[in-house]
C-alpha cells in the first residue's frame, strides 16, 4: 500500500496510477506562473457594466426567486407562430433578472439603459469616417502597416490643396486609437511551465529543460463580454428547455439549452437553493492543432476556443463571434530520439491538461456559487457555470479522454470489437478502476492511461467522457465516407477485376465527376479524385456527386451502403431533430451496418472495429444530450481557424509572429466590437457617403434622398449562395436580377430566334391567358387574345431566398442562391439551370413539385403590368417514388406528341429554387471530351440530387 504524502491527508493506495489520480485531483499544482500583456492596458469599463462579486448569503430584497422554491413541475409555454410548438422550461434555473448586487427584480421591471453615450459620440474615433476607414483597412482589406502608410501619404496629399485635415496621420495613430477602444478588451496574459519531474543522471533530454509559454485571456472576461452583447440578446436561451410540437407532443432537439444534458445540470445544480432564479452558462471548449505555413517550414499553432451553450446553434455556425479564441497552447517539440519516449508522451499529455486546467481557475469559483453579469438585454442576472461538451476530433477526443488511441471514447466496448453494446464510460468508474488496476491493465482491458489525469477532474460536475461531443466532419464526412468508403471502393475493384481493369473504372468514375453539371456553391473536380491536399470542404463536395458516379460499376450493396451513410450525415445535420427523425437515423445506421457487409464478404477490409466508423451509433444518445450536432461540430473552430490564427499569421512579418498575431486579434475584437456598438445605437445606417451627403445637405437645409439599392441582386456574377441575415416572414421567394442583358434579345421575336422556339409568341399569349385566369373561358380566336408589347427585357440570372436553416444561413435561417440562364457564363460556357416548379402546394416533396430547365429569364409589360417569367424546358418523372437504390427521383426531359420538346413559359412565382441533376450513368463510359455545360443535353435520364445541400435533402425527403 502507498500512502499518501499530503499533510493532513491520510488515505492510502494499491499502485502509483491510483496515488497520481488522487493527489491531481484533490491536491492539484498549479504550474509557475509569469504574467504579462503584449499591448497597453486599455482604460476600464463602468463599474456598473463590470460588477461580478460574489453573491452574499441569502436572497434579495425583493423575496424568492420563485414563489413555490419547492415546486419542481416544469414551466411551460407556447414558441413560435401559431402556437405550433411548446416548451417545459427549467423550473428553478430561470434567468431571472436582478438588479447589479444580485437582488431580484420584480416582474416586468425595465431593464437599465446598456449606455448613456449619445448617438453622435463616435468615441474614441473622431467620426463616422474615421471608424469605417479603420475597420476597412485593419478588418476587410487587411493591409499591412507599409500600406497604410503610403495610402494614407497620398490620401492626405490631396488634401493639402483644400486645405482638409488628415483622418489619420499614419498607421501607428490609426492602431493607437483602436487599442484605445474599451470595448471587447480582454487582454493576453501568458504563464509558463516546465517538466519537475524526475530526470536522467546524464543526456537529460531537451524538452526537460525548455520553458514552455501559454498565452491566453480570461475566459470569465469573454463570457462576460459575450453575455453582454445586445446583438445576442434574441439569439440567447436563459433556461434549460424541453420543446415538443403541440399537435403531437413528440419531442424535438435544436439549440444546446434544448438537450438533456443542461437540464440535469440544472437539476444538480438547484439542489442549492441559493442558486435558484440563476442563468445556467454550460462553457463549450474545442481545440487543434493548425499549421498555417507548410513552405517556409512547419509552422504549428495550437488554439483554444470557448463559447457558450446559451447562445443558439444558428449564431455559432454564423460567423458572428460566437466562438472566441481565447488561449495558444504550448507545442512541446522533441526530436525522433525522444519524441517516442514514454516520458515525454506522458509529459506533453500531463502538460496540456495542466493547462487547460489553469486557463480555466478563474471560472471555478462561479461553479458553485452565482456570480452577476449583466446581459445584452440590458438586466443583469445571476450566473453559475459549468463546463460543457468540448469540440474535437478523434486524435483531441484520446488526448482529452487519457484514451489509448483505437478505443471508443465514450464506450467500453473492446477495440477489437467496437460494435458491440457496452456500457458508457463515466469518471466515477474511470478512477474506481485506476485505483484497482496497473497501469498495463488500464492500458490493456479499458484503454484507460492511467496516469494522466483529465482537467476535468478538477471541476464540479464535470465528466470528460460524458462532455465528448460529436463531431460530424472529422468522424462522418472525411473519416468514415472519404478515408473508409471511397478508399474502400478502390481496393474492391482491385480485388474484383485486377489492377489494370480497376484503372480504367476509377477513371470513368473521375470522368463522371468531372461532367457534373456546375450549381452555385458546388466545388468542381475537373480531374477527378486525384490531389493530394483534401480538406473538409473537398469531402463535402465529393459526398454531393459520388453516388450517381459509382452506379453501375459497384454491387448495389456498395451503393446502398454509401445511400445509408448519406442520408445519415444528412439526418444529423438538420437543424431540428424530432423523435421522428431519431428513428430514421437508427434505422440508416443498422442499413449502413447491413450494406457495409459486403467489404468484409468480399476481403476488403478484414474489421470494422473503426473508432470514427463506431461513433455513429452514438449519435442518437448525444442528440438528446446535447441538441443538434451541427451546434457542436469541428467544422465551426476550423472555419475559426481562418480568421483568428492564419489570417493573422500572413499578416505578421514572420519575426517571432505570436506576439503579432495576439496584437491583430485583440485589434479584430475592439473592431467589431465598436461596429456591434455603433449599430445598436443606428450610427451605421445606410453607406458613409450617404450619410455624410446626407449631414451636409441637412446643414445646408435640402433633403438627399438615399439611391441604394438592396443588396444581393446585382451580385448575381458570383457563383456563391449567400446566408442572409434577414427575419424568417417567407418560405421561398425568387426575383429577377436588375440587370438588363443588352446584347440579347430586346423583343419576343429576337428572343424566338435565339432560342430556335418559332412558337414562342404562341407560348406566351397561352401564358398570358393563363395569368389573366381567362384561359378556359375564351372562346376567341387567337388574334383577339389579350396583347403585349413586343419588347421584352432579357436577364441572366434570379435570386432564390429560401428558408434553409440546416444549411449555412442567416440569424434567420434565411439563404440565397443564384439561378443561372445565359450564352457565356464568366466569359465562358453557356449554362442553364434547372430549378423546382410548385405545381401543387397541398401535396409534399416531389409530389407537388416539377423540375423544369430555364431557357431563359425575361420579362414584359401588358396592360401596364409587368409580368417577370422564365422559358422553360420540362422534365418529367419516372416513376411515383423515389429510386430504391440511390434514394433519388429520376426525371427525363419531357417531349409533346410530336416528339418536339416541351417548352413553356411560367412565371416566377412558380420557382422555388435551384434544382441540381446528375445523369443516369448506369454502364454507360463517359467521353473524355464531355464537359460539364454539355451534362444536361447529352443524356436521357437524371438523378435529382438529393445531396446537393441539406435543404435539397429534407424537400425531396418528404416526398416518402
Amino acid at each position: 500500500m502507498i500512502p499518501c504524502t499530503k499533510t493532513g491527508c491520510h488515505r492510502w493506495f494499491r499502485n502509483k496510477s491510483g496515488l497520481t489520480q488522487h493527489v491531481n485531483v484533490y491536491h492539484p499544482v498549479l504550474p509557475s506562473v509569469n504574467i504579462s500583456v503584449p499591448v497597453e492596458q486599455c482604460q476600464e469599463s463602468s463599474a456598473g457594466e463590470e460588477h461580478s462579486q460574489v453573491l452574499p448569503d441569502g436572497y434579495g430584497d425583493s423575496g424568492n426567486p420563485l414563489d413555490d422554491p419547492s415546486n419542481s413541475n416544469p414551466l411551460a409555454e407556447y414558441v413560435g407562430p401559431g402556437d405550433r410548438y411548446y416548451r417545459n422550461y427549467h423550473p428553478n434555473l430561470t434567468g431571472r433578472p436582478c438588479d447589479s448586487l444580485g437582488n431580484f427584480l420584480p416582474a416586468g421591471h425595465p431593464a437599465e439603459p446598456l449606455t448613456d453615450m449619445q448617438p453622435d459620440d463616435w468615441s474614441p474615433y473622431s467620426s463616422r469616417l474615421e471608424f469605417e476607414l479603420a475597420d476597412f483597412l485593419f478588418t476587410r482589406s487587411q493591409m499591412s502597416a507599409a500600406n497604410i502608410n503610403e495610402l494614407l501619404n497620398l490620401w492626405n496629399a490631396s488634401l493639402l490643396s483644400t486645405g482638409g485635415q488628415p483622418i489619420f496621420r499614419d498607421s501607428g495613430e490609426m492602431y493607437k486609437t483602436i487599442d484605445s477602444t474599451p470595448l471587447g478588451d480582454v487582454q493576453w496574459e501568458k504563464f509558463s511551465t516546465s517538466y519537475t519531474g524526475e530526470r536522467p543522471t546524464e543526456n537529460v533530454p531537451p524538452w526537460m529543460n525548455d520553458t514552455y509559454d501559454i498565452w491566453f485571456r480570461s475566459p470569465k472576461e469573454v463570457i462576460r463580454n459575450m453575455l453582454s452583447r445586445p446583438d445576442f440578446s434574441d439569439a440567447i436561451d436563459y433556461r434549460p428547455f424541453r420543446e415538443y410540437e403541440s399537435a403531437t407532443d413528440s419531442r424535438q432537439w435544436e439549440d444546446f439549452m434544448s438537450g438533456d444534458w443542461a437540464w440535469k445540470q440544472a437539476d444538480t445544480i438547484s439542489r442549492d437553493p441559493a442558486t435558484h432564479g440563476s442563468t445556467f452558462v454550460p462553457i463549450i471548449l474545442g481545440s487543434d492543432k493548425t499549421t498555417v505555413s507548410v513552405a517556409t517550414g512547419q509552422n504549428d499553432y495550437y488554439p483554444l476556443y470557448l463559447s457558450i451553450g446559451n447562445i443558439r446553434n444558428k449564431v455559432r455556425r454564423a460567423h458572428r463571434n460566437g466562438v472566441i479564441l481565447i488561449a495558444f497552447l504550448a507545442i512541446p517539440h522533441m526530436d525522433k530520439e525522444h519524441a517516442s519516449t514514454d516520458a515525454f508522451r506522458r509529459f506533453r499529455r500531463q502538460l496540456f491538461h495542466s493547462s487547460l486546467a489553469y486557463i480555466l481557475h478563474d471560472l471555478m469559483p462561479g461553479m458553485t456559487e452565482p456570480i452577476v453579469m449583466r446581459f445584452g438585454d440590458g438586466h443583469y442576472r445571476r450566473v453559475i457555470f459549468g463546463l460543457g461538451p468540448y469540440i474535437a476530433d478523434y486524435e483531441e477526443q484520446v488526448l482529452l479522454a487519457c484514451i489509448v488511441r483505437g478505443w471508443c471514447v465514450k464506450c467500453l466496448a473492446m477495440r477489437q470489437a467496437l460494435d458491440t453494446d457496452a456500457l458508457y464510460r463515466s469518471r466515477e468508474h474511470a478512477e474506481a478502476l485506476i485505483e484497482e488496476f496497473d497501469l498495463k491493465n488500464l492500458r490493456d482491458e479499458y484503454g484507460i492511461i492511467g496516469d494522466i489525469i483529465p482537467f476535468t477532474s478538477g471541476f464540479p460536475r464535470a465528466d470528460i467522457y460524458e462532455l465528448i461531443a460529436p463531431d460530424i466532419l472529422h468522424q462522418i464526412i472525411k473519416g468514415t465516407f472519404k478515408d473508409h468508403l471511397v478508399e474502400w471502393v478502390e481496393s474492391y475493384l482491385k480485388a474484383m477485376h485486377g489492377t489494370a481493369k480497376a484503372n480504367a473504372i476509377l477513371d470513368d468514375i473521375d470522368r463522371r465527376i468531372a461532367a457534373v453539371a456546375p450549381f452555385t456553391g458546388l466545388r468542381r473536380f475537373p480531374e477527378g479524385r486525384h490531389f493530394k491536399q483534401w480538406t473538409g470542404n473537398d469531402s463535402k463536395a465529393l459526398m454531393k456527386v459520388y453516388l450517381p458516379a459509382i452506379e453501375g460499376h459497384v454491387p448495389v450493396e456498395i451503393v446502398r451502403t454509401f445511400r445509408a451513410l448519406l442520408e445519415f450525415t444528412y439526418l444529423i445535420c438538420r437543424n431540428v431533430i424530432t423523435e421522428e427523425t431519431l428513428v430514421m437515423i437508427e434505422d440508416v445506421i443498422n442499413c449502413f451496418h447491413k450494406h457495409r457487409e459486403i467489404f468484409r464478404e468480399s476481403g476488403t477490409v478484414q474489421t470494422f472495429s473503426l473508432p470514427r466508423q463506431h461513433a455513429m451509433k452514438h449519435y442518437p444518445d448525444l442528440i438528446c444530450l446535447f441538441g443538434a450536432p451541427n451546434g457542436l461540430c469541428t467544422s465551426i473552430t476550423e472555419s475559426k481557424h481562418i480568421d483568428a490564427v492564419k489570417d493573422p499569421y500572413r499578416r505578421t512579418n514572420r519575426n517571432k509572429p505570436l506576439g503579432q498575431m495576439l496584437i491583430i486579434n485583440q485589434r479584430l475584437d475592439k473592431l467589431a466590437a465598436s461596429r456591434r456598438d455603433f449599430s445598436r445605437r443606428g450610427m451605421l445606417e445606410g453607406s458613409c457617403l450617404t450619410a455624410t451627403m446626407q449631414l451636409f445637405s441637412t446643414r445646408d437645409g435640402r433633403a438627399h434622398s438615399n439611391t441604394s439599392e438592396a443588396p444581393g441582386l446585382n451580385r448575381c456574377n458570383e457563383d456563391t449562395d449567400e446566408a442572409v441575415d434577414c427575419p424568417t416572414s417567407i418560405e421561398a421567394h425568387v426575383e429577377l436580377a436588375r440587370t438588363p442583358q443588352t446584347k440579347r434579345a430586346r423583343t419576343v421575336t429576337e428572343l424566338a430566334a435565339e432560342l430556335n422556339l418559332q412558337h414562342l409568341p404562341t407560348i406566351l399569349k397561352e401564358f398570358l391567358l393563363q395569368q389573366l385566369d381567362a384561359y378556359d373561358n375564351c372562346d376567341s380566336d387567337l388574334p383577339e387574345w389579350p396583347t403585349y408589347g413586343n419588347k421584352i427585357t432579357v436577364v441572366n440570372a434570379a435570386a432564390a431566398l429560401f428558408y434553409a436553416p440546416s444549411d449555412i444561413s442567416g440569424i434567420g435561417g434565411m439563404r440565397r442562391e443564384y439561378i443561372r440562364s445565359c450564352h457565356s457564363w464568366q466569359n465562358g460556357a453557356p449554362r442553364y439551370d434547372c430549378v423546382f416548379v410548385n405545381t401543387d402546394s397541398g401535396l409534399k416533396g416531389m409530389y407537388g413539385l416539377d423540375i423544369v430547365r430555364i431557357l431563359a429569364f425575361f420579362s414584359f409589360v401588358s396592360q401596364s403590368k409587368r409580368y417577370p417569367c422564365a422559358v422553360v424546358r420540362w422534365f418529367d418523372r419516372v416513376g411515383d417514388k423515389p429510386d430504391t437504390d440511390t434514394g433519388m427521383w429520376i426525371v427525363r426531359p419531357a417531349f409533346t406528341a410530336q416528339r418536339r420538346p416541351s417548352i413553356g413559359i411560367i412565371h416566377v412565382d412558380t420557382l422555388y429554387r435551384a434544382a441540381h441533376l446528375i445523369p443516369l450513368y448506369a454502364t454507360r463510359p463517359v467521353s473524355r471530351n464531355l464537359k460539364p455545360h454539355h451534362s444536361y443535353d447529352s443524356f436521357t435520364a437524371f438523378y435529382i440530387n438529393k445531396f446537393i445541400d441539406h435543404h435539397a435533402f429534407s424537400l425531396l425527403s418528404d416526398s416518402y
